[in-house]
């Protein structure tokens, strides 16, 4: 009896994970429909079957980004307090880089700034990945858990520290997991942001 075949999302969802380590391991420059079908153990024809070429690979993969980062707002609504989404927001962030291996060089990545569509399409993502987080701070200042910040300069605080986590992470070798930054970002960027509790 034969192999069952996959369906078109498991097979975008392959595509997605095996375009984020070639991102990681070579930059987004290398992604190709030649390297995608290579590491799928897939013919370039196959790969075809779902994408035009290059371009469409990475809006695609963008896309995909996208969903990602709702996801962690999603499941970040779902805490009761600025403290909890925070965390949830932070916690899973991380969790995405580790899986990924390749969120800090996308956004740094030349491929992206020099081509417009794919500019906006970042610019898109972020902006509204950003305005979510900023809802929250403006959440926990609202309900007194949070200090008197100005919003835009909490949230460039969380993702400057996320970015330079991930980057110093990148050049150490990846040789452990994001996720031991964990506790140590959570409890540095609580100490400047949330209220003492009296």
């Amino acid at each position: 009896m034969g192999r069952k075949r996959k369906s078109v999302e498991e097979r975008k969802r392959e595509v997605f994970y095996t375009i984020s380590q070639i991102i990681a391991e070579k930059g987004l420059s290398e992604v190709s429909t030649i390297e995608v079908a290579k590491r799928l153990g897939v013919s370039q024809p196959a790969i075809y079957k779902y994408f035009k070429n290059k371009d469409e690979m990475i809006i695609y993969f963008l896309e995909n980004l996208r969903q990602e980062l709702e996801k962690i707002t999603e499941k970040a609504e779902y805490g009761e307090s600025a403290r909890q989404k925070l965390k949830i927001i932070i916690t899973e962030h991380l969790k995405l880089i580790d899986e990924t291996k390749s969120l800090p060089k996308i956004v740094f990545s030349d491929v992206l700034y020099v081509d417009e569509e794919k500019r906006d399409k970042l610019k898109e993502i972020v902006t509204s990945y950003w305005n979510k987080v900023k809802e929250i701070i403006e959440f926990g200042i609202e309900n007194g858990e949070i200090k008197d910040i100005d919003p835009e300069f909490a949230v460039r605080l969380i993702m400057g520290v996320i970015l330079s986590s991930s980057l110093k992470w990148f050049v150490n070798g990846m040789k452990t997991s994001i996720l031991d930054e964990t506790d140590f970002i959570l409890d540095n960027i609580f100490k400047i942001l949330l209220k003492e509790k009296k």
